[in-house]
């Protein structure tokens, strides 16, 4: 297991994230659902955009509040797109019903990985015949069902794990060195109450399991741990990767911590696997 240490200060990452309408005309898909939930929790350093392969027409729905809406359609619209994320440290692609618009969201993940950095995508519904034909660094499956309130929960937690103080602590630089040049899995799990630290940390085994079925033969493994301070410690972090390390015996194993008081006994468990 390693332990690590950062100097790059986090609390100044920009994270931008990219919400493809998949619906038809007049609808909004549920990947600028999750944008507009994650809009009503108010997280700072993120920036939003609304992309739409036909018409910024079917994104009025969309709360004002999005940065940018604008439909994706030519090599000049791909410019801009790339234009107006390339300061980010960190990009996520939200999109569900792939199929329904695959143009639109292999475009919008291709014009994120030209920025240079993570490329996160937040998958909704079936996913599996299409992920050959989009680009990103690390993919998160989720169902259709709750998939903007659960999307929210995964976009938070990767913000907390990069921005909370706690010792030691993971980063862009760390994530972006353990993502490249390989699509990575990411699991998600929280739980509260009686031995929650454990509890998360099998919820996003589960997860992680469930959608990625190479999993098992996983060579680098990163966990993050947000929790209330007194939850955390070392030795929770050695037990935690003796848990990893029965599914994915091969796996190198880093952690990190995040301290949120506010949680008590709620615990937030993130996984990168590659």
């Amino acid at each position: 297991m390693n332990v690590f240490e950062t100097n790059f200060d986090n609390r100044y990452i920009k994270i931008k994230i990219v919400g493809v309408n998949t619906a038809g005309d007049d609808k909004l898909s549920g990947g600028l659902d999750a944008v507009n939930f994650m809009l009503s929790r108010n997280f700072q350093g993120v920036n939003y955009f609304a992309v739409d392969r036909n018409s910024v027409d079917n994104l009025k729905a969309c709360t004002c509040h999005v940065e940018h809406k604008f439909r994706l359609l030519d090599a000049q619209d791909e410019k801009t797109l790339t234009d107006k994320l390339n300061d980010a440290n960190l990009i996520f692609v939200v999109a569900t019903d792939v199929w329904e618009n695959l143009k639109a969201v292999a475009l919008a993940a291709h014009c994120a990985k030209k920025v240079g950095v993570p490329v996160i995508f937040i998958a909704g519904g079936n996913f599996d015949d299409a992920e050959g034909e989009i680009i990103f660094d690390a993919l998160v499956k989720l169902s259709n069902a709750n998939f903007a309130v659960d999307a929210c929960k995964v976009l938070q937690n990767f913000i907390e794990a990069l921005t909370l103080p706690g010792q030691p602590k993971i980063d862009v630089k760390l994530i972006s060195h353990l993502v490249k040049n390989s699509a990575a899995c990411v699991g998600y799990g929280e739980r509260d109450g009686k031995n929650a630290v454990i509890k998360a940390a099998k919820a996003a085994l589960e997860h992680v399991e469930a959608v990625e079925e190479n999993f098992k033969t996983a060579e680098k493994i990163l966990f993050n741990v947000t929790a209330a301070q007194a939850n955390l410690s070392l030795e929770e972090a050695q037990k935690l990767a003796r848990l990893i390390k029965r599914h994915a015996p091969k796996a190198e194993v880093s952690f990190g911590f995040s301290i949120d008081d506010w949680l008590v006994d709620k615990v937030k468990f993130l996984l990168l696997a590659v």
